[in-house]
């Protein structure tokens, strides 16, 4: 699948913003999040209003349009509760985020996309930023302003809105909104310069009326791309905005986010890189260590952007996130742990790795051995600071990860600091404790001389 080098280079343009992008149903069918499209939705709903006998038999002419029915529901009770009572509004209220949606979030909170324009009613979104411990804006009400900072727009409205403030009948859409709050907003969000369609794939009657509204609001100095599973040729969507060949993306929600964030996470490695490089020549390190710290760095090419942003919320020991987004300060100050860490693997003939779960392992013939969370004291905390902080962390890490923290190696300490002297008869923080083996984790000073022998201990290879 291959992402035009127009689009990738937009997202990583320094100072961000200049991708919008445009979310449809096709984006939320995948599981876990598992909302129905809306052709699946209308159909299931009309067939609840037939056996609750609100509607008879074939009164709906195209139960799948849910616009249609809509309207149809209107007429007879002058409202649309009781259409709205037929949609699984809990689970689009609880709807799990797709690994996509998880991306998404850490994409905005980078900055590499400006704002999101969805026309899904689900909460996923939201409930990824939630997750991930990131604040994002959602909009979902008529005359709510669109921050410039990145937010979410639900242009439709969202599970939390009453049923009558939802946009559904074709009515509405035809024409009730045109120069009103929904035009206005459409406009304000796609005025990146370019702007990203995904998930909307067929022009569904429930989104006719949206697209010529987006269509309008467009000027001709955007780039428009699509990305959908479907074929170039079968999408009806690319049609009707005339997006080219060249800027179609064929591929599932999640394999396309996947690829956009690919580039970012790349661009932060190489930041990391050469920042952590410069902060060690910087401290007089020699060509040896400047070396080791590349080839540590190095080992980063090709892990997930999520991943790097749970490295840097563990580093900066946040108890409240999974994702920390890219700063060259968290680069330097995360070089001086991970030479560290590079110089105890050398000395154990151990190798290093990276783990999804932000974690580093390391491994003796493949297998690993130890799990380790790098963190920094910023050169403002004491170790006796940071052991509360390090020790929820390492709690978290063990209801994701397959085996638990065994080492907090922590740079940045104000002093070494020796390690706490009080014994615990049961499990001790002694690595041969034949009673109870290790409780908690080792927390180990970068700065300490004794760090290797320290983690040596545990290891039982010293």
């Amino acid at each position: 699948m291959a992402i035009p080098a127009e689009l990738l280079q937009s997202l990583a343009a320094p100072g961000g913003g200049q991708v919008a992008l445009v979310i449809g149903a096709g984006c939320s069918v995948g599981h876990p999040t598992s909302i129905p499209l809306a052709g699946d939705l209308s159909e299931a709903v009309e067939r609840q209003l037939v056996l609750n006998g609100r509607l008879q038999a074939n009164q709906c002419p195209n139960p799948r349009d849910l616009a249609a029915l809509a309207s149809l529901v209107f007429q007879i009770c002058n409202n649309q509760v009781e259409l709205v009572q037929c949609f699984p509004i809990q689970r689009m209220r609880l709807a799990r985020a797709n690994f996509g949606y998880k991306l998404l979030v850490a994409l905005m909170s980078e900055g590499a996309i400006s704002h999101v324009l969805s026309l899904n009613f689900d909460l996923a979104i939201q409930n990824a930023a939630a997750e991930l411990g990131i604040e994002i804006a959602t909009i979902a009400a008529v005359n709510e302003p669109v921050p410039i900072r990145a937010a979410l727009v639900q242009l439709h409205g969202n599970a939390n809105s009453e049923p009558d403030h939802l946009v559904l009948r074709t009515e509405v859409m035809d024409g009730e909104w045109i120069g009103q709050w929904h035009q206005v907003v459409a406009q304000q969000v796609l005025a990146a310069p370019t702007v990203l369609f995904a998930g909307l794939g067929s022009p569904a009657p429930v989104l006719t009326a949206t697209i010529a509204m987006i269509q309008g609001a467009l000027g001709g100095n955007k780039a428009l791309y699509q990305a959908d599973i479907v074929p170039f040729a079968q999408s009806g969507f690319a049609a009707q905005l005339e997006i080219p060949e060249q800027r179609y993306i064929q591929g599932s929600w999640d394999a396309v986010v996947t690829r956009l964030a690919e580039r970012i996470a790349a661009q932060q490695v190489d930041s990391l890189s050469r920042s952590g490089r410069a902060l060690l020549t910087e401290n007089h390190y020699g060509e040896a260590d400047l070396q080791r710290f590349t080839g540590i760095a190095a080992k980063l090419a090709g892990q997930s952007l999520l991943t790097l942003g749970k490295m840097r919320a563990f580093a900066d020991l946040d108890r409240d996130k999974l994702y920390r987004p890219h700063s060259v300060r968290d680069d330097e100050f995360m070089s001086e742990p991970m030479l560290r860490l590079v110089k105890v693997a050398e000395r154990f003939g151990l190798d290093t790795a990276p783990t999804p779960a932000g974690t580093w392992a390391l491994r003796r013939n493949g297998q690993a051995i130890a799990q380790i969370v790098l963190a920094t004291g910023r050169g403002v905390r004491r170790m006796a600071a940071v052991e509360t902080r390090a020790k929820t962390i390492c709690a978290t890490i063990a209801e994701n990860a397959p085996m638990p923290v065994d080492i907090v190696l922590i740079g940045g300490l104000i002093d070494a600091a020796p390690a706490f002297d009080h014994v615990d008869l049961i499990a001790d923080e002694k690595p041969d404790d034949i009673i109870g083996g290790l409780a908690v984790p080792l927390l180990v000073s970068a700065n300490d001389p004794r760090y290797i022998d320290r983690i040596g201990g545990l290891l039982h290879v010293a």
